[in-house]
């Protein structure tokens, strides 16, 4: 049986987070996510080896940013939390490090909160990160995260929902807004290691979906980037960067060429 949504939320349209839930083996999503997603791996079947990658990307990123001495996250388009959240990754480097996750899905929000419900070093709250000073400023925010100091910023597979004008925004506006030392994770589709024919079957399958995507040239994903300090490797594959960094005994992850990924300081 489905879970009850929250009133007056629309769960006959499918939402990317619950489809990212259902994707990942999550209960919360519903008929439409699930036929969505359907739609999206019958038009390009790597889709769930893509976002396995990513899950795996994510992890390193984070384990990374601890090792700097990162105690302190925020989750931008979390999605719902599922096995192996940002926050379980970080606290078994850091039992002390702090996790706020942010997402535009009233029922991701929703049932992240009763999730996470009684940890305080956790908060999940609702917002775009097209509008970051809610997010910062607000109560939950301000209670885990110390803007004094570095915090670890996600963003994957975030960015190339927008205009490159928009995206260099964001990322103006989050330098701006973090102290020296901050890190920033990011994760993008890329043109450069596809076919037209793979191009053009990702396309379609994010055009069934709420979200069309914006797959880009390498180079102008490094236009986005301009303002921080790249650290190495720089932009590549998800899978080259830092294997060395992945928990011992992890299961390996799939290996595609569809995205990038990137871990930036401030």
């Amino acid at each position: 049986m489905d879970p009850e949504p929250p009133s007056a939320v629309d769960v006959s349209r499918p939402s990317v987070a619950r489809m990212y839930d259902f994707y990942l083996g999550g209960k919360h999503n519903y008929p439409s996510d699930r036929d969505a997603v359907a739609a999206v791996i019958d038009a390009y079947p790597k889709t769930i080896d893509i976002i396995v990658e990513a899950r795996h990307f994510l992890r390193r990123t984070v384990r990374y940013m601890c090792f700097q001495g990162i105690d302190q996250f925020i989750d931008m388009g979390s999605g719902l939390p599922s096995a192996d959240n940002t926050h379980q990754v970080a606290q078994r480097v850091n039992p002390n490090a702090r996790v706020v996750y942010v997402d535009i899905d009233e029922v991701a929000v929703s049932f992240g909160r009763q999730m996470l419900s009684g940890d305080p070093t956790t908060a999940f709250i609702q917002g775009s990160v097209l509008e970051l000073e809610p997010i910062l400023n607000h109560p939950e925010t301000r209670k885990l995260i110390d803007f004094s100091k570095p915090v670890g910023v996600l963003m994957m597979g975030l960015l190339h929902f927008f205009s490159v004008d928009t995206d260099q925004a964001i990322l103006k506006d989050l330098r701006d807004n973090l102290a020296p030392g901050s890190l920033l994770s990011f994760s993008h589709t890329v043109s450069n290691f596809l076919t037209e024919e793979e191009i053009r079957q990702i396309l379609d399958a994010y055009a069934r979906t709420p979200t069309p995507l914006i797959i880009r040239d390498m180079s102008v994903v490094e236009q986005i980037m301009k303002g921080y300090t790249v650290i190495e490797p720089g932009l590549v594959l998800m899978h080259k960067w830092h294997m060395d960094i992945a928990e011992e005994g992890e299961p390996e992850a799939p290996q595609t060429s569809i995205m990038v990924g990137v871990v930036l300081r401030t």
